[in-house]
């Protein structure tokens, strides 16, 4: 009984996946076959530049996250992408999930930019793990939600809320040659936005809607293969609040989970773990 729970698991999750996952990580595929195949200068022409963005290359902004060094590179971002960025498509929406990603990789661009530029530094980067640690960081102000912290050891417990800071370390320290400032920015935009502080980005849900009634008008959305409506998606969506008012004790720092169709943090609980991959090596 319990293989078969975890054959299904990894079947929706590694399977059967909603249609901006497919669409990312087939166009990480390919671009990486086309550096391959054709030019094997591409992953440099769309890796984040802080110099070359100073100089018209403004797309590097989007582009990096979808182009890698190596197969290794791309094999194990992928890996740890497909559970979150499937999750997290199923609680937002797939039009929805499509603003997020070029949020989450404009606002941790532009932070790695101006920071490289102040100091003189001209290190390139690229690869989906800034979307890893983005997303590891924003599950985790969910779990904290439900368990405020965890158990390292039967007398050691740390806020759950850390466990993606943890993972950073281990990589750096494992992987010295990462992007550890890249991974930084990645979770601090994970956590921004599931604390409020990205709302500014977000696609505004009357124009999510609107974009899928034109989508139903011509019958398209039968055509998308798993694609997730904010309707289906809001049905998964919770909001955290951390206000005293909305029933947390004072001087409690967990905050309390509530099932809303608004924007906010989406999704139900679940325990996160693992691991990404370096953002640049």
């Amino acid at each position: 009984m319990r293989s078969s729970l975890q054959l299904q698991f990894l079947k929706d999750r590694y399977v059967a996946l909603p249609y901006l996952t497919t669409l990312v990580t087939g166009l990480i595929i390919v671009l990486y076959l086309s550096s391959l195949l054709f030019d094997s200068s591409l992953p440099l022409s769309f890796a984040l530049n802080p110099t070359a963005i100073l100089h018209g290359g403004i797309y590097r902004l989007v582009t990096y996250p979808l182009v890698h060094q190596n197969f290794m590179h791309m094999f194990f971002n992928i890996a740890a992408l497909l559970p979150v960025l499937s999750s997290f498509e199923e609680e937002t929406g797939t039009i929805g999930t499509a603003g997020c990603l070029l949020l989450f990789s404009v606002v941790p661009g532009l932070a790695y930019t101006i920071t490289a530029l102040i100091f003189s530094s001209n290190l390139i980067t690229l690869g989906a793990s800034g979307w890893v640690f983005t997303l590891m960081a924003y599950f985790s102000l969910i779990d904290y939600a439900v368990r405020s912290s965890i158990y390292v050891t039967p007398s050691v417990q740390i806020p759950t809320w850390s466990t993606p800071v943890i993972t950073l370390v281990v990589i750096a320290l494992l992987l010295p040659g990462s992007s550890f400032l890249g991974h930084v920015y990645g979770l601090l935009a994970g956590y921004g936005y599931g604390l409020g502080y990205l709302n500014f980005g977000k696609i505004p849900q009357q124009a999510i809607l609107k974009s899928e009634a034109l989508l139903l008008r011509y019958n398209l959305t039968k055509a998308i293969p798993r694609f997730i409506s904010d309707d289906s998606a809001s049905k998964h969506r919770v909001v955290i609040d951390t206000t005293v008012d909305a029933g947390v004790p004072s001087g409690s720092t967990s905050p309390v989970l509530s099932p809303t169709g608004d924007a906010g943090l989406g999704g139900p609980s679940r325990a996160f773990s693992g691991q990404g991959r370096p953002l640049g090596s």
